[in-house]
């Protein structure tokens, strides 16, 4: 099998028949869609049946205090009951454009690639207000990333297209359970940009639901401990897969502003 794709969904029955649609509306056909829920009541879909061989859901009670952490045992779990050879990993509230898995399909024809994540199509209450994530150029300037940091741009978890193989890879290795606030997108794709290649090739195949339930939105506040702590963790963590400390200037302003909350 070609595809798996993992959707990982926690009270987003709203949303959730138009991922699954999207999944199973491809027009590339091998393909499996691995369901695993957390909400409070077992998911309904009207067409369970009749795509049975295609579709299978699993509903797990949290485990976890962290969303973030309760995300990653969802999609680890789904990736144990998985068969393809690359993973899609998709949100309960986004759903995919229904060539997705052709155009990935030829991409791995022209480049067996490693991970791709492409630049998602941005909606807010079921409108699109963005065609796509600005590209921050900054990133790869050599100056930026010797005061600041290495880190590449990161598109969101239903962006990412990684080979089963790296993703058993990852949960092995880089201890992501450690990492608690720390979400699945942005630990995989640093992972894979250490120790592999990433590539970011295609837009507008996906499309992400930005609302105030999303993961990364309560870290937004500068003014917040949580902000700070995440973004240490952050640092500790590519320094854990770099087996090496990295001292920039952001790392010293972060350490400096993570152990003022930490002891304030």
């Amino acid at each position: 099998m070609k595809f798996s794709i993992i959707i990982n969904s926690h009270n987003q029955e709203k949303f959730i028949s138009r991922s699954i649609t999207s999944c199973l509306n491809q027009t590339f056909k091998d393909f499996e869609v691995i369901i695993v829920d957390t909400s409070q009541k077992k998911l309904t879909y009207k067409s369970k049946l009749k795509y049975k061989n295609k579709l299978k859901y699993y509903h797990l009670k949290s485990k976890n205090k962290y969303p973030e952490m309760n995300q990653m045992e969802k999609i680890l779990f789904g990736l144990k009951k998985s068969k393809g050879h690359y993973v899609c990993l998709m949100d309960g509230d986004d759903y995919f454009k229904k060539d997705k898995l052709a155009l990935l399909n030829k991409l791995t024809i022209k480049n067996n690639f490693i991970l791709n994540q492409d630049n998602p199509v941005l909606l807010k209450k079921n409108k699109i207000f963005k065609k796509g994530l600005k590209l921050k150029k900054y990133k790869n300037n050599f100056i930026f990333k010797s005061i600041f940091n290495k880190w590449p741009q990161i598109f969101g978890t239903s962006s990412i297209t990684v080979k089963r193989k790296t993703l058993i890879n990852f949960f092995k290795k880089a201890k992501p359970f450690n990492w608690y606030y720390l979400a699945i997108d942005v630990q995989l794709i640093l992972f894979c940009k250490i120790n592999y290649n990433i590539e970011n090739r295609l837009e507008k195949i996906t499309y992400k639901n930005i609302h105030d339930s999303n993961l990364g939105s309560t870290y937004m506040n500068l003014l917040k401990e949580k902000f700070w702590t995440r973004r240490y963790m952050q640092h500790k963590f590519s320094n854990y897969l770099n087996k090496k400390t990295e001292i920039n200037l952001d790392f010293i302003v972060t350490s400096i502003f993570y152990f003022f909350f930490k002891f304030l």
